[in-house]
C-alpha cells in the first residue's frame, strides 16, 4: 500500500499599495489622487514532500505575460520550483497602479510590488500545516451581460474551504466569482482594490477566515446595475458585496482530505491577422477614436512584411481533488468557461481569464463575427500591452476549450 499523500497549506496576504503617486490603468489612465481603500496580494501556498503549488491572488487590473512571468520566476526560485507551479490571478481592478508606466513610477511599482510578495510567500513557506478541504457551489447574481443583445453569465460561486486537519479550525476559504472589479471608473483617481476589497472584509467576518477572491471569466461581464461605459459609485460596491454576502449562505462544505494536488500548464498557439491598409483605416474610422500610434504599428508590421502575429498562450491548472481552477491571460467572455465545465462534465470546473497576464479579450466565435470594442476596438488603445494589433482568430475559443477539455480527463485519470 502506498504511504498516504500530506498535504500542507499555509495562506498569507500583504498589502500592496504603493506610498507614491503612480499612474492608474483601465477606462480612465489618470495619475492617482489619494487612495480609497487598500491593495493586497494572496498567497496560498501547498506543499508535499517538499513539491510547492503556488497561488497568488493580487488586486491588479493585470500585467503583461512578460512582467507576470517575471514576477512567477522570482517565486518559483525562492520555492526550488517551477513557473507553471506558480499561477497568478488578477481582480483586474480599472483602479490600480500601472506597472508598466513609463511615465510614473510603473518600474518602481512592479519592483516594489514583487518585493512584498516574495517577503509574503517566505512567511507562507515557513508556517505550512497540514490541512483538509471540501469544495461547494452555489450562484450569486452579481455581474450582467454588457454585449447587446447577450444575457448569458456565469453565476456560478464556487468556493474551497481549508481547515487544519489537526483541530478542524479554518484556515481560508477561495471564492471563484465572475464580475469585472470595475464598479469605480469615470472621474475615480483614487486608488481602489473595487469591490473586492470590501467583500473580502465583510465575508471575512462571516466565514471566520480569511477569504480569498478569484476572479473568473469577466470579458464580457460587468457588475449588475452599474453602467457599461461610465461604472457606479460606492453605494453600488456596497449592493455587489451585499449580494455576495447573501449567496454565501448556501455554501456548505463537505471537509474531506486532500489526496490529489496537481498544478500545470499547456501551450495554445494564437493567431492574429495584420490588417491591410486599407481594413485599418477603416477600423480607425469607424471606431471613433484617436488610432494614430495603431495605425503607426500596424504600417510598422506591414512594411516589415509581418501578416500574421502569432502568441504562444499558457493554460494553467491547478487541480485540487474534484475541483480546477484553470487560467488563460485572456479575458474570456463567459459562455467559454461555462462550455467547458459542460464538456468536462466538471461543474467544479472554472476556467478563468486575467490568469499569468492580460493580453486582450478573447471571445466566443459567435461574438468574434459582431465585432465591436471587446473584440476590435480595444487594441487601438491597449496594443502595446498585449502584443498583437487584432484581435486572435474566430476560432481561438475553440481551440481553449478542447485543450481545457482533454487536459482535464488526462488529469482526472491520474
Amino acid at each position: 500500500m502506498k504511504n498516504k499523500k500530506i498535504y500542507k497549506a499555509s495562506f498569507f496576504q500583504v498589502d500592496i499599495t504603493p506610498n507614491f503617486q503612480v499612474e492608474l490603468i483601465g477606462g480612465n489612465s489618470c495619475k492617482s489622487q489619494g487612495i480609497l481603500d487598500k491593495l493586497f496580494a494572496q498567497i496560498l501556498l501547498f506543499e508535499n514532500d517538499n513539491n510547492f503549488f503556488c497561488l497568488i491572488a493580487i488586486d491588479n487590473l493585470g500585467l503583461t505575460t512578460r512582467l507576470a512571468n517575471t514576477l512567477r520566476t522570482k517565486v518559483a526560485s525562492q520555492l526550488n520550483t517551477k513557473n507553471s507551479h506558480i499561477m497568478l490571478n488578477f481582480s483586474h481592478t480599472h483602479a490600480a497602479p500601472c506597472p508598466d508606466s513609463s511615465a510614473l513610477n510603473g518600474e518602481r511599482y512592479f519592483h516594489f510590488m514583487c518585493d512584498q510578495i516574495i517577503q509574503c510567500v517566505e512567511n507562507a513557506k515557513t508556517t505550512l500545516i497540514p490541512c483538509k478541504g471540501g469544495w461547494s457551489l452555489t450562484t450569486t447574481n452579481i455581474g450582467d451581460n454588457r454585449r447587446d443583445g447577450c444575457t448569458i453569465v456565469d453565476n456560478r460561486l464556487g468556493a474551497l474551504k481549508l481547515v487544519d486537519s489537526k483541530n478542524g479550525n479554518p484556515m481560508v476559504v477561495i471564492l471563484r466569482i465572475t464580475a469585472h472589479a470595475n464598479v469605480l471608473m469615470g472621474d475615480n483617481q483614487l486608488i481602489s482594490s473595487d469591490f473586492f476589497g470590501e467583500a473580502r472584509q465583510v465575508l471575512e467576518n462571516y466565514f471566520s477566515c480569511p477569504v480569498m477572491l478569484i476572479q473568473g471569466a469577466a470579458g464580457n461581464i460587468k457588475p449588475t446595475g452599474v453602467d457599461k461605459m461610465h461604472g457606479g459609485n460606492i453605494s453600488d460596491i456596497n449592493r455587489i458585496v451585499d449580494i455576495l454576502k447573501n449567496s454565501v449562505t448556501e455554501l456548505y462544505f463537505d471537509i474531506q482530505d486532500i489526496v490529489d494536488i496537481q498544478m500545470l500548464s499547456k501551450e495554445v498557439k494564437h493567431y492574429s491577422d495584420v490588417p491591410t491598409e486599407t481594413e485599418a483605416l477603416k477600423i480607425s474610422i469607424d471606431s471613433g477614436m484617436d488610432a494614430s500610434n495603431w495605425l503607426s504599428e500596424c504600417e510598422r508590421l506591414r512594411n516589415t512584411n509581418v501578416k500574421e502575429q502569432l502568441q504562444q498562450s499558457e493554460v494553467q491548472f491547478l487541480k485540487i481533488n474534484d475541483g480546477c481552477l484553470c487560467g488563460v491571460p485572456e479575458e474570456i467572455f463567459c459562455e467559454i468557461s461555462l462550455d467547458a465545465a459542460v464538456r468536462t462534465h466538471n461543474p467544479l470546473l472554472f476556467l478563468n481569464g486575467y490568469t499569468n497576464g492580460c493580453t486582450g479579450y478573447l471571445p466566443t466565435k459567435e461574438e468574434w463575427q459582431k465585432g465591436g470594442y471587446e473584440i476590435l476596438y480595444s487594441y487601438l488603445t491597449f496594443f502595446p500591452f498585449h502584443g498583437h494589433v487584432m484581435p486572435f482568430r474566430e476560432n481561438a475559443s475553440e481551440n481553449i476549450i478542447e485543450l481545457v477539455t482533454n487536459t482535464w480527463l488526462e488529469i482526472s485519470l491520474r
